[in-house]
């Protein structure tokens, strides 16, 4: 995951899984025993198969998230089950299987992941198998947390390691088999499943001959040496899929595992699960600060801030002026409102406290947009009359900094790592995308192609990615102001962010759906979420949050983004 470091603690490495080829090795463990690992736990029972065979004297491990030391470990039966006896508590834990008999003889190669949660009762009938290491794998890369060399740390937050075993669990029915109940997990995931796991088995159920599979999952001339590092290459090379393919084919009749028709794409993604939490009429724009909660601006009816934690439940309600618009959160956790009835800058502490209201002068009756630079300024952007719009810069205690003016009624802002302005502005005065420097110097306009633009994000490149309203396009601009791309949509793109691996994702404006794009412009995923979709945000977590702005509720996409949003035009600041 790209410039992540810094935006919450880190949690301690996990485990190692590049250093356990051919021994039982794994995270810095030379032999199976005991463990002193963190935490009293264990109570975790199950079963390993390779296939529709068991695999005897394997060797089990226990890690839990954020400890390198094992917490308990086991050996197999000869029917493949395992015990760890004791109890621990909630969290996100890992079990690794290393070495065993699938039937062929000793297999020094076998590496098997399953991702485990547990209770207080600890977790029983646990299976690991070639499935659950393909859905184990793949919700571990597309998280950013499986490595080249088959390394896998723990998410960078609690709320991130309870969203990815939410997504194991979305794909993976305890008896370890696909959770096809799940409306969630398409024929093409299903199909990039299976394909992944049975070309695994062909490395399992041998005595240790997995060239197949290593020459199948390169990383460009250089075969894979571990089955987790074969599973990095083929979740991150979409050029070995026919390789991969031919590896898997032949194995479908001994694992019991279906194969599709023709070589299917292996990374599909991850099974979806979207919430829906009720928040009050007419959710508007969204913010969301370091520890994960969710900051939502409703200005129908009730003119309030509402505070929800990262699982949507409902915190607190604040109370602010007349037609709240934009939102932003600065490095401290205040969050700064745009009042857009009577041009005021609101801001509220991090426990909602109200700390100032700002009047905003030259603002006519339309402050809209709100971001906060890397010093903590607040950027503001007002779209109502024509004769006053402008672009501010405040310091924190509300006195203008600088003042420019653009041609029209501005939506919104976006702030640029090199601290450089870009607003998107519309109407008849002039359609385009502006961009001013620092210190509001005016740096060039564009507006070849844009039709009413509205939502704008930066990547990490420095390039801006514009929702064309009335085009039912993304434009990506260079830093320049030249067109890179023109991405056609499923309809008319409102509000955009982008998530830490540069992937773009837009709200349609009249239908129910969230598009997501890769950064090459390329249409990843659609997804379904509530009325008028308006603004959408990445968390920490990697989940998406959607005001939907026809109705009362905000739309929880969890975790199938690779992390937070770049630079601040809705949200908060990510040093």
């Amino acid at each position: 995951m790209k410039q992540i470091s810094g935006l919450v603690a880190a949690m301690a490495l996990a485990f190692c899984l590049s250093s356990c080829k051919g021994s039982s090795s794994a995270a810095g463990v030379t032999s199976p025993s005991s463990g002193s690992g963190g935490g009293s736990v264990s109570g975790i029972s199950g079963t390993v198969m390779g296939g529709l065979s068991p695999i005897k004297n394997a060797n089990i491990q226990l890690f839990q998230a954020g400890n390198a030391s094992p917490i308990g470990a086991a050996v197999t039966t000869n029917n493949g089950t395992f015990s760890i006896p004791g109890s621990f508590s909630s969290g996100l834990y890992y079990v690794l299987v290393t070495n065993g008999n699938a039937g062929s003889g000793t297999n020094s190669q076998i590496q098997l992941l399953s991702l485990v949660g547990a209770g207080s009762s600890g977790a029983s009938n646990v299976t690991v198998n070639e499935l659950t290491t393909a859905a184990a794998g793949t919700v571990l890369f597309n998280f950013g947390l499986l490595s080249s060399t088959g390394s896998v740390t723990a998410p960078g937050s609690a709320n991130g390691a309870n969203n990815a075993l939410a997504q194991y669990n979305n794909m993976i029915s305890p008896n370890g088999s696909l959770n096809t109940g799940n409306s969630g997990l398409s024929t093409n995931q299903q199909n990039s499943l299976n394909t992944l796991a049975n070309a695994l088995a062909s490395c399992v159920e041998t005595s240790g001959s997995c060239s197949s599979l290593y020459n199948a999952a390169k990383s460009g001339s250089t075969a894979a040496s571990s089955m987790m590092i074969a599973t990095y290459n083929a979740l991150s090379v979409t050029g070995n899929a026919s390789a991969i393919y031919s590896v898997a084919s032949p194995l479908s009749a001994s694992t019991g595992i279906p194969i599709p028709g023709s070589a299917p794409t292996i990374n599909n993604g991850l099974a979806t699960t979207t919430n829906t939490f009720s928040v009050g009429n007419v959710p508007f724009h969204l913010a969301i600060d370091a520890s994960g909660n969710i900051w939502v601006i409703t200005n129908g009816s009730s003119n309030n801030v509402i505070k929800l934690s990262p699982s949507g439940v409902s915190l607190a309600t604040y109370s602010v002026s007349s037609n709240p618009r934009g939102i932003a959160i600065d490095a401290g956790g205040n969050a700064w409102i745009g009042i857009g009835s009577a041009p005021t800058l609101t801001e509220l502490s991090s426990s909602g406290t109200n700390l100032q209201n700002i009047s905003i002068s030259d603002g006519g009756n339309g402050l809209k947009a709100v971001a906060i630079d890397a010093s903590g300024n607040p950027v503001i952007a007002t779209n109502a009359p024509v004769n006053n719009n402008n672009v501010q810069k405040l310091n924190p205690s509300g006195t203008v900094l600088w003042t420019a003016t653009t041609l029209d009624s501005n939506d919104w802002v976006a702030i640029d790592a090199s601290g450089n302005v870009w607003v998107t502005v519309v109407g008849g005065g002039g359609s385009n995308v502006t961009k001013f420097n620092s210190s509001g110097n005016t740096l060039g306009t564009f507006s070849s192609g844009t039709h009413n633009p509205t939502g704008i994000a930066i990547d990490a490149s420095g390039n801006a990615w514009v929702g064309n309203l009335n085009g039912s396009n993304v434009l990506e601009l260079s830093p320049s102001l030249t067109t890179l791309g023109t991405f056609s949509m499923i309809s008319r793109p409102n509000l955009v962010s982008i998530d830490s691996s540069g992937n773009v994702w837009a709200a349609m404006n009249d239908v129910p759906k969230v598009q997501e794009l890769n950064s090459s412009g390329t249409s990843i995923a659609t997804y379904t979420v509530g009325t008028t979709p308006q603004d959408v945000v990445i968390d920490p977590s990697g989940t998406a949050w959607v005001t939907n702005t026809g109705g009362t509720t905000v739309s929880q996409i969890q975790s199938v983004a690779a992390g937070p949003q770049f630079f601040p035009y809705s949200g908060p600041i990510w040093p």
